[in-house]
């Protein structure tokens, strides 16, 4: 299988590289605006090139990691070379019916990683269009899991997922930073702060994902009468946490939704 990552950005060039570690694949190409005019080789099977249309006509499978406002023009350069194949579109804000409309014949699928797949330990939430059948939902999963976890949704989640677990990774390293903070003010050293805030976050999470426990429940495991976790979470609690990432998550999807209304009505 050859893969085309049109557009090699941060998550492009991420999902490239880890994509072009899959034994199933045989060849990854990736399109850069600054690649050199002749193909260049990154590694074993992973090369870079910034012809679009070349890169999209010699795969099976595309991937679209380009920017949304770029969408356009990058639609019309590989319109051509994607009929009956399999594209996995990451562009935020861009729809299946759009994508199917520039893209006729073309086997659509709409993604959103996160920053995290650059690890391999990405969230990737994805829709696909209508009338995919299984063989194409199996290398849409082969294809996501090179870089993380996935999960099916409905496209109309999708502006949710971007705001919650596409931007999520932002909303984490302020946690992180903000515990960092803290622990300086009560006298930690900086190198040894930042180590127990990222175990303690890790660990926590991986806690909840691999056991049946509720978050609240973990919270209540560790919050004992009168001590000092509840007297933290009451300061957290003062200061409206919750609400804050609520609202952030909230605000974050209204502004996907209004990019989506853009770029349907051009």
């Amino acid at each position: 299988m050859i893969v085309a990552v049109i557009g090699g950005g941060k998550i492009g060039d991420a999902v490239a590289r880890r994509v072009a570690l899959s034994t199933r694949v045989s060849q990854v190409i990736m399109t850069r605006k600054s690649a050199p005019e002749n193909q260049a080789t990154l590694a074993k099977n992973l090369v870079m090139t910034r012809d679009n249309s070349s890169a999209a006509a010699k795969a099976s499978v595309v991937i679209l990691a380009v920017k949304a406002g770029d969408a356009k023009g990058v639609l019309e350069e590989i319109s051509g070379s994607t009929s009956d194949k399999l594209v996995i579109s990451l562009m935020a804000a861009i729809s299946i019916k759009r994508l199917e409309r520039e893209l006729p014949g073309a086997k659509i699928v709409r993604a959103m990683p996160n920053i995290a797949a650059k690890i391999g330990e990405a969230i990737t939430a994805y829709a696909p269009s209508a009338g995919l059948g299984e063989k194409e939902i199996s290398t849409v999963e082969l294809i996501l899991s090179c870089f993380g976890d996935c999960v099916q949704v409905s496209e109309s989640l999708m502006d949710a997922v971007t705001a919650l677990s596409g931007s999520g990774p932002a909303y984490i390293a302020v946690l992180i930073d903000a515990l960092v903070t803290a622990g300086l003010k009560v006298g930690l050293p900086r190198d040894i702060a930042l180590k127990l805030a990222i175990k303690t976050l890790t660990g926590t999470a991986n806690m909840l994902a691999h056991t049946t426990m509720h978050p609240a429940e973990l919270r209540d495991t560790v919050t004992t009468p009168a001590g000092t976790t509840i007297a933290g979470i009451y300061e957290l609690e003062k200061g409206s946490f919750r609400t804050s990432i609520i609202n952030a998550v909230e605000a974050a999807t209204y502004a996907a939704e209004r990019v989506a209304k853009k770029f349907e009505s051009e």
